[in-house]
């Protein structure tokens, strides 16, 4: 392909038209960033029209002064009737149901896929039910736990000043825009710093709206003003772009709103390679710092330089991207397509190989769609390619010739060391990763976290990998949202009189069936009747958008329900095609009239909650890990050697001082060592860093094994000028967060109360799915001296024991109160457990849009059931169970391993429960306090070990009746822990579980802990 690729020239050309129209996305729905926007839907009837709040500025807000720049220098390029008669329509009209052309036609289109998608209401529909009140209008998250009560307690963009700030904040973008494209920039970094100021991660715009809603009605009060604006903006650049691309557009088109897709473009890169690969903590980061530059590289191509598309999903692995598709009228792909991909991957691969990665990635556009459920089937495709390391063609480069020689990099196992005395030594390129990452931790840009496993180690020289996982892919890609409502088909039927008497009275024949197989049927009834009767009638235009519009296009009825199937299913779940089976289609036409949709501002913000628990948790993680009795558990010391000419600038040294290890960071600009250790093992809280002073340290150099040399320490210092922030550090270091996955290092004394807290925040926010999103929480503890290489191969390992296939638990007894609903489940080991669950909304009304099971029974027997037209599976309200029903559960799961040794990560672990570690917990907490001393708590381990190894037999059965084991048990404890009553019981059962053995193991054999 020629070094000169045109359409992408074009879309260069017309980059700042392309920019200041996603600057018009962002901005078009503002005015729902005001506390009148959302009085007016809670019932107090003020004179405010969110679509005209430019209008009600004092002066006006001038949007014609701040973007007529953009006809004057692309008129030509875009025919005049395509241009609005002033740039106000594009906030007065964006919502018209009356379709525009031009440019105008390309926003009513993305504001219709995100926004529209979210109401799906006919207005014939009654929805005033569905409104929240003044007094209680909450923001929740997209699983239903309430975050927010906007107006009791309003956020700073819903205070006056907070307004003014932000219409402020989007004048100055709109002027920057302007001065840039007038002034005919065309450097890309300049236009990419725009951007950001404009909708960065610490943007006001950005944190004004996503603290407020874009739409009030239940249950649509999941989606923030900024998803709906943000991908808006992004569908609309990227429809702005395939108008520019297409020479045979139709500009005047006025029903473009409705045929306008997008396709999806992803890149992907293998980055598991390099976690598995990494032989330090050290390599791992580094890489993921080049792999995000990597990926920071590709957005500012695709949505700076080009001006094509929006990130619209990312992980350590892939990012997802808007793109231009195809329209519904084109029956071929269009020609400026074919060549995009090639094209792209020649820019993607020499990006990466400028960064110098071993491994290539891949460039995918999946086909066109009007939706973003495709994003976990591209993201699948393209991992499948990234799996094999080298899938194509590749060229490594060598950053220093000379070390073409040596032993291959133990870290990228690709280059030479240049070494040929040494195995253990990296490649200048892996040694480069190493020493940035340094760098960043010296220069203060990775705040307070540490970069150094002996600060992380616990007193007892101790490390625990967490990693945690959230099903969420099932979310992402919509399978999971078919258990969410947006309306319950009962609570409609009964605020809509008018049509509810009208289907009572044209199904009386199916009087004995369920609401939801009546309205099944008379879809199939309707499906094919004459056009003419169709868009008249008063069931359907209740249940379908714009009835009228859509059967009064030309064609047969036929091609008009197929058409509106289309759009409303096929653009909207994972659902067959159009066929001749008419109750299939209808079946697929009543699920989709009250589920809640995988929308385009939902699917985004699922990503975006889910990264948003992790980081929420990683703060939390920081202050459990900085608690300590002993303040040199997180400062840092300065030592100034008597002799400073021997030492390498930026290396580490190991020693040993009062029996605990020591590591020395030597800095030449500090003229002395950093401490790089946990100090609170060497010094009393009481002492002073004085103590090191005149002490004489034998110090090794890390990185030559056998170079040793004695340093005198002259004098200690606190850590100033130039590295202040070095003072203080907190004793963890985050190694990967996505929205599926977040691993940390912390110090294993932390790691339960860390576990604790992840359960605790997961029963909390996510109490109403509980069944269908589990985190799972996999535990590595290891000595810190043990090869990280091997601990990453066994959280892996973890990972996957953990993702194990859903269970079906029995329903017990079921009790509803102060609402909520308890359920006292039979799990698959026949064990019981507790769950509790919301069934009230905030304000007190039911909740029932989110609170439902997949239950065993294949028969509607409630209001409120519903069946999937896919495979009749029945979703049922939790306050619907009864004893003896059978639930689909995904059952949240923790998992232990302690590795003292690299041969530990082979071991099979046993997977808890939720509900065994908070067992482990509470029985260790029992122990803790009937415990005489640990000698005694020795004693019964022993005793407990030996006897199950004397009562089980080769074949692994034990041989012996579980009365006996009980009263043995209860022996045990008795002669051990001196225990009576309640705790003996207590424990015993546990015992009975090995719930008591393994509170024993994991808290004195690996967390060394005492009663």
């Amino acid at each position: 392909m020629s070094s000169t690729f045109t359409p992408a020239e074009t879309l260069r050309q017309h980059r700042p038209l392309l920019l200041a129209m996603e600057a018009i996305g962002w901005f078009h729905m503002a005015g729902k960033a005001r506390a009148e926007f959302l009085r007016w839907h809670g019932g107090d009837k003020v004179d405010y029209s969110y679509d005209k709040w430019h209008r009600q500025e004092n002066p006006p807000f001038p949007w014609n002064d701040l973007l007529e720049w953009t006809k004057r220098l692309y008129g030509s390029s875009i025919p005049a009737g395509a241009w609005q008669g002033s740039f106000a329509e594009f906030t007065e009209k964006h919502r018209d149901r009356t379709p525009s052309p031009g440019l105008l036609g390309l926003l009513q289109a993305g504001h219709g896929v995100v926004s529209g998608v979210e109401k799906n209401l006919p207005g014939s529909t009654s929805s005033k039910y569905l409104n929240q009140s003044l007094l209680h209008m909450w923001l929740s998250s997209p699983w239903g736990h309430p975050k927010r009560n906007l107006l009791a307690e309003p956020p700073e963009i819903l205070t006056p000043q907070g307004w003014q700030q932000l219409v402020g904040e989007i004048r100055r973008v709109l002027e920057e825009a302007r001065d840039l494209g007038t002034q005919g920039v065309q450097d890309v970094g300049l236009w990419k710093r725009w951007r950001e100021g404009a909708i960065g991660e610490g943007s006001f715009i950005r944190r004004a709206f996503l603290s407020t809603l874009a739409e009030t009605r239940l249950p649509n009060n999941d989606v923030t003003l900024w998803d709906q604006s943000y991908v808006a903006a992004a569908l609309f650049k990227s429809a702005v772009a395939g108008a520019l691309l297409n020479q045979n557009h139709p500009w005047t088109d006025s029903r473009i709103k409705g045929k306008v897709r997008w396709r999806l473009l992803t890149v992907a890169i293998g980055t598991e390679h390099y976690k598995a690969r990494s032989v330090k903590i050290g390599d791992w980061t580094g890489a993921w710092g080049a792999i995000r530059e990597f990926f920071d590289r590709v957005a500012e191509l695709v949505e700076v330089d080009l001006g094509i598309g929006s990130l619209l999903y990312q992980d350590d692995s892939v990012s997802a991207f808007s793109f231009p598709g195809e329209r519904f009228d084109e029956t071929v792909p269009a020609s400026w397509v074919e060549d995009w991909k090639d094209w792209l991957s020649e820019q993607v691969d020499r990006i990466a190989q400028d960064l110098d990665l071993e491994t290539p990635p891949t460039v995918r556009l999946s086909a066109p769609t009007r939706s973003l459920v495709p994003i976990i089937k591209e993201r699948e495709e393209a991992l499948k390619v990234v799996a094999i390391p080298i899938h194509k063609q590749w060229d490594v480069r060598w950053s220093v010739p000379s070390e073409a020689r040596g032993h291959v990099c133990p870290a990228c196992h690709i280059r030479l060391n240049g070494d040929p005395t040494s195995k253990t030594k990296p490649c200048q390129t892996c040694r480069d990763r190493r020493s940035h990452r340094r760098n960043d931790w010296l220069q203060g840009h990775l705040g307070y976290d540490t970069i150094w496993f002996e600060e992380v180690a616990d007193h007892n020289d101790r490390i625990a990998l967490l990693t945690l996982s959230l099903d969420l892919e099932p979310w992402l890609n919509g399978d999971r949202v078919d258990s969410l409502r947006a309306q319950a088909i009962s609570e409609w039927f009964g605020y809509n009189r008018k049509v509810s008497k009208s289907i009572e009275n044209q199904t009386s024949h199916w009087r004995s069936l369920p609401l939801h197989e009546r309205l099944t049927q008379y879809f199939k009834k309707r499906i094919n009747k004459p056009q003419q009767q169709i868009s008249t009638d008063g069931i359907l235009r209740s249940l379908i958008p714009n009835l009228e519009e859509e059967f009064s296009d030309s064609g047969g009825a036929s091609e008009s329900w197929q058409r509106v199937y289309n759009r409303l299913v096929e653009d909207r779940a994972k659902a067959p095609a159009w066929s001749n089976d008419s109750e299939q289609n209808a079946r697929w036409f009543v699920f989709q009239s009250f589920r809640k949709l995988p929308s385009p501002g939902r699917v985004y913000r699922f990503w975006r909650e889910a990264e948003e628990f992790f980081q929420d948790l990683l703060r939390e993680f920081r202050q459990i890990a900085s608690r300590s009795t002993n303040p040199w558990r997180v400062r840092r010391l300065v030592l100034i050697p008597k002799n400073n000419n021997q030492w390498n600038d930026l290396t580490l040294y190991n020693s040993h001082w009062r029996g605990q290890p020591l590591s020395l960071l030597y800095v030449e600009s500090l003229g002395g060592f950093i401490t790089v250790s946990n100090l609170a093992r060497m010094l009393q809280p009481e002492e002073s860093g004085q103590a090191f002073q005149n002490e004489r340290i034998s110090l090794e150099q890390e990185e030559q094994p056998g170079w040793v040399q004695d340093m005198e320490v002259k004098d200690v210092k606190e850590l100033g000028r130039p590295h202040p922030h070095l003072g203080m550090y907190a004793p963890i270091i985050p190694v990967s967060l996505t929205p599926l996955r977040f691993r940390v290092l912390v110090p294993l004394e932390a790691a339960s109360e860390c576990v604790d807290l992840v359960l605790k925040w997961w029963k909390e926010r996510f109490a109403r799915v509980w069944d269908r999103l589990p985190i799972w929480v996999g535990v590595v503890a290891f000595p810190r001296t043990l090869p990280y290489q091997a601990v990453v191969e066994a959280t892996r390992n973890l990972e996957e024991a953990l993702a194990k296939e859903k269970e079906t638990w029995q329903v017990e007894e079921v009790e509803r109160q102060a609402g909520v609903t308890a359920l006292r489940l039979r799990r698959k080991d026949g064990q019981s457990t507790l769950r509790v669950v919301p069934i009230s909304l905030p304000d007190g009304r039911e909740d029932v849009f989110y609170p439902y099971v997949v239950v065993e029974d294949r028969e509607l027997r409630f209001p409120h059931d519903f069946r999937h037209p896919e495979d009749g599976r029945i979703y049922r309200h939790i306050a619907d169970l009864h004893p003896g029903d059978g639930i689909q559960v995904h059952p949240t799961r923790v998992v232990t391993l302690f590795m003292d040794s690299t041969a530990a990560r082979f071991t099979d672990q046993k997977v808890c429960y939720l509900e065994e570690w908070e067992q482990i917990r509470e029985t260790w907490e029992l122990l803790r306090r009937v415990a005489p001393s640990q000698t005694a708590l020795q004693r019964l381990r022993s005793a407990l070990g030996y006897q199950e190894e004397a009562w089980h037999t080769p074949e692994g059965a034990c041989a012996v009746s579980d009365d006996l084991r009980r009263d043995t048990y209860r022996a045990f404890l008795a002669s051990h822990l001196e225990c009576r009553g309640t705790a003996l019981e207590t424990l015993t059962t546990a015992a009975m579980h090995h719930l008591l053995q393994r509170t024993l193991d994991w808290h004195i054999t690996v967390l060394k802990e005492k009663p």
